[in-house]
């Protein structure tokens, strides 16, 4: 329900913003694990550390700090926080029934854009081969949930615009005098 007397449909709304906010909540949470791990040098299995070296085993894959990796984990991180923002923004203004098409389109597109410079950087981390599982199906699944999102407030948005052009036909010649269609 917008300012304008616009309805959205809570059937898609609600479970767009569950669904996005869980798993724009577990890729804020791997990535500030990867980031942790990635800034600290540290390896992700301690299975394979040796006490009387002080060290990792060789074999075993010890991360050390890439500027590439950090800085992709590190916009992750920034890019999770900003999209729980959108998304709350958006949930907020529609319970107290001024969120209206715009800045539902607005706010979806922000949020897309973020995510689709996400899920480009997570196709490089996969190519480098630095991306975990958990960390590749949240992306996907956010992205996905973001570009269903940015379907219906584009549809919803045009509908608008369609209802603001909308109304009762005068021809550019009517005179309300009834002279014949010339204006005297």
């Amino acid at each position: 329900m917008g300012s304008s007397g616009y309805s959205f449909n809570r059937r898609i709304l609600i479970p767009f913003w569950v669904i996005q906010l869980i798993f724009v909540i577990i890729s804020l949470g791997d990535a500030a694990y990867l980031l942790s791990v990635w800034a600290n040098g540290q390896s992700s299995s301690e299975e394979n550390y040796d006490p009387s070296t002080d060290s990792y085993d060789y074999y075993t894959v010890t991360y050390s700090a890439s500027p590439l990796m950090l800085a992709f984990y590190g916009l992750t991180v920034a890019f999770s926080v900003v999209s729980i923002i959108l998304l709350i923004t958006e949930i907020v203004l529609y319970t107290r029934q001024r969120l209206s098409p715009k800045t539902f389109f607005a706010t979806t597109l922000t949020n897309f854009l973020l995510w689709t410079i996400v899920f480009a950087m997570m196709i490089a981390g996969i190519v480098i081969g630095y991306d975990t599982i958990l960390l590749i199906v949240s992306v996907v699944i956010c992205w996905v949930r973001m570009a269903g999102a940015l379907i219906y407030a584009s549809i919803m948005f045009r509908r608008h615009r369609g209802d603001s052009y909308s109304g009762n036909y005068t021809p550019g010649n009517y005179n309300p005098g009834g002279h014949g269609g010339i204006a005297a």
